[in-house]
């Protein structure tokens, strides 16, 4: 089991965070509505497994991937090159600094007679991270963040938490018989996920997920510019690449983290709601909640798509051994699910409910 433990001069994490906001009345009775929030880290959470005894070189012909141990020509088995190999991973957690993100949200909002509200809302958001965190332990963390720059110096990149455009938009009036219905509808961005290798490409010795690792693909440029087990799979390979633009853009590079995304996302609710007026001021709400109404309407207009993953990761490519002569690693094709249905996301759900206040 990996050991971890903090650094002795480790602060608890903290954050700088900014909040400005402005209504203004406009023409025709609109509310606008203006907000800013602007959050960096100070004191960051950074992992470095510090029985690795740092890089020992480079891939040059991927990219130039920095190496922290050998890999085997004939198997692509990797050796960490440990400063003790009584122990696999010893992770020390210290501070580190750069994360920060900020999104603008801009609000319009009408009110009519007889209860009618409208609003639309569009949300921009830029978050960026050196490791986007999502386990409880340090190993885990550190071996399921895609090495984008190297182990120390991890590079600034696109969060997975990030949704960079979002657009909801709520209707709700009064109806007869002291009836309220609101209708909602959110879409926004798809999830961010980075292709990775099965194996150690840079024999870090980090596999958190099965055979999974932390190691980013080497985009080729052409047919000459990798080398597979089977050279036939390279036509798969190139269409793959080209209908995907994370994967296009970076041809002749190693791919950056989170650079790729699934398509927009839908979410529709309804509410459906009255309200009972009790003795000595207690009142009861009753109410019915449909959620993903597109489903309820239309099977396929409800349904959900994305690229499954293990923490946003996407297994592309197999390191089988080690072209020493080019510098780079040898490697099979591993089949690839891409925007598979969510079955249970694409259901849509009835949920009724009573709130009693007093």
């Amino acid at each position: 089991f990996p050991l971890a433990y903090f650094d002795p001069d480790f602060r608890y994490p903290r954050t700088l965070k900014v909040a400005l906001a402005a209504d203004h009345l406009l023409p025709g009775g609109v509310v606008g509505t203006l907000d800013f929030l602007y959050s960096r880290g100070v004191n960051t959470v950074q992992m470095v497994d510090v029985n690795l005894v740092g890089p020992v070189g480079a891939s040059v012909g991927e990219g130039g991937r920095v190496l922290y141990g050998t890999i085997n020509d004939s198997t692509g088995q990797a050796t960490p090159n440990r400063r003790t190999d009584a122990l696999g991973g010893v992770f020390e957690m210290r501070n580190g600094s750069g994360d920060r993100s900020f999104s603008v949200t801009t609000q319009l909002e009408k009110r009519f007679p007889k209860g009618t509200v409208l609003s639309a809302a569009y949300t921009y958001t830029d978050a960026k991270d050196r490791m986007s965190m999502g386990g409880d332990r340090g190993g885990l963390n550190a071996g399921s963040a895609p090495v984008d720059g190297t182990l120390e110096h991890r590079e600034l990149r696109t969060s997975f938490w990030e949704r960079p455009h979002k657009v909801t938009l709520v209707a709700t009036t009064d109806l007869p018989l002291g009836f309220r219905f609101g209708l909602t509808y959110v879409g926004m961005s798809g999830a961010a996920y980075t292709y990775v290798l099965l194996g150690d490409a840079n024999a870090d010795g980090f596999r958190p997920f099965s055979d999974l690792s932390n190691d980013v693909v080497y985009v080729p440029r052409d047919a000459g510019d990798i080398t597979l087990a089977n050279p036939a799979d390279y036509a798969f390979l190139d269409g793959l690449i080209q209908g995907e633009s994370c994967l296009r853009n970076r041809r002749g590079r190693l791919l950056e983290r989170n650079s790729c995304r699934d398509p927009w996302v839908h979410e529709t609710s309804a509410r459906l709601s009255k309200q009972f007026r009790l003795a000595d001021r207690r009142s009861l709400e009753v109410t019915a909640d449909l959620f993903n109404v597109l489903s309820f309407v239309d099977g396929d207009w409800g349904l959900v798509r994305q690229t499954p993953s293990a923490a946003g990761n996407v297994a592309l490519m197999e390191i089988v051994g080690y072209d020493s002569p080019n510098g780079r690693g040898v490697y099979g094709l591993v089949p690839v699910s891409l925007r598979e249905v969510d079955v249970e996301a694409s259901r849509w759900r009835l949920q009724l409910g009573a709130t009693l206040s007093f």
